[in-house]
């Protein structure tokens, strides 16, 4: 069975993947901003190319201990459209294989923690979580929303 586009692992294309990252920090604060795209460099073997991906994300955080820190982040994406479509999905039987329903435009806020071990057998390694929610998301057509978005993860730093 051929699922529809949102539903689909990858891409099924070769694609670049740039970002510019700007980062100020000091023992106490820092400051960032990344700017990253996704590239489509051609169409995949169905005929058809996801829509490329700009986005801008900025970040500050405070250390509130050696073990302890809090941040805050914007992002705010744009994903174009799929172009192309793939002849095995009918858009008739099912709204999410219209490929006019693709794209937007988003803005995400987040909040989150790290919690980070400094000494011991388990030093440098860091814990991360993070609760985000949609502040805009202006999409092409009928897709599916975001309503939240929770991040976790471990981290080991030599």
């Amino acid at each position: 069975m051929v699922l529809p586009y949102a539903m689909q692992m990858g891409s099924g294309t070769f694609d670049a993947e740039l970002g510019l990252t700007f980062l100020i920090q000091n023992d106490m604060v820092s400051f960032g901003s990344q700017l990253n795209t996704v590239i489509r460099m051609a169409d995949n073997s169905n005929n058809y190319t996801l829509g490329n991906r700009y986005s801008l994300n900025n970040w500050f955080a405070v250390n509130a201990t050696n073990w302890l820190s809090f941040s805050a982040r914007v992002e705010g994406m744009l994903v174009e459209q799929i172009k192309g479509s793939n002849s095995d999905l009918n858009p008739m039987m099912i709204i999410t294989a219209d490929t006019y329903n693709s794209g937007g435009t988003f803005i995400n806020s987040g909040l989150g923690f790290n919690l980070l071990v400094p000494s011991g057998t388990f030093k440098d390694f860091r814990l991360g979580f993070e609760y985000a929610i949609p502040v805009l998301q202006n999409v092409n057509g009928i897709q599916l929303q975001t309503n939240e978005t929770i991040t976790l993860g471990l981290q080991y730093a030599l």
